[in-house]
């Protein structure tokens, strides 16, 4: 019997869920670093920093590089630390390798970086390919009550291919 594990599709996340995935953990990006920067303005008032007019004041490509440095940082601390994007854990998914264990710092930082590349979301739309930022990272967004249950029967058949 073969004793490697593959992620069958049929527990792959949905278009509609990563969608879903992609709204919330913008939403929730947004909300921190507003928090920050209110609390960092408040902490820091006597030296009149200003950080909301600064941001507020950016032009396009300062906004596109404040905000691409915001996603890299929340990707990849809570996906390195928790498996998910805070988002992830609404919808109840989670990200595994190939063989449904925990990626490394390695892989998350790859995912991290590939979703800075412009219009990068948009690799979601080509039919049921992954994204790019799944395939080159070797990565998969799965239901986590369905890896789990799917992980708890492939060990149980493989004890019992085992006993023969």
């Amino acid at each position: 019997m073969e004793t490697n594990f593959t992620i069958p599709n049929y527990i792959l996340a949905s278009k509609t869920t990563r969608f879903l995935n992609f709204i919330i953990d913008i939403l929730i990006m947004k909300l921190m670093m507003w928090i920050l920067i209110i609390i960092t303005d408040l902490i820091f008032s006597e030296y009149k920093l200003g950080l909301i007019n600064q941001v507020d004041s950016f032009d396009k490509m300062e906004t596109y590089l404040f905000w691409s440095i915001t996603s890299f940082f929340y990707y990849t601390i809570t996906e390195t630390f928790l498996s998910r994007s805070l988002a992830k854990y609404f919808t109840k998914t989670i990200v595994v390798l190939k063989d449904g264990s925990k990626p490394k710092s390695i892989d998350i930082l790859a995912r991290s970086a590939l979703r800075q590349i412009p219009f990068e979301y948009f690799t979601f739309f080509q039919g049921r390919k992954p994204g790019w930022h799944d395939e080159y990272s070797n990565t998969f967004v799965v239901k986590k009550d369905k890896l789990e249950q799917i992980l708890i029967d492939y060990k149980e058949l493989f004890e019992i291919e085992k006993q023969k």
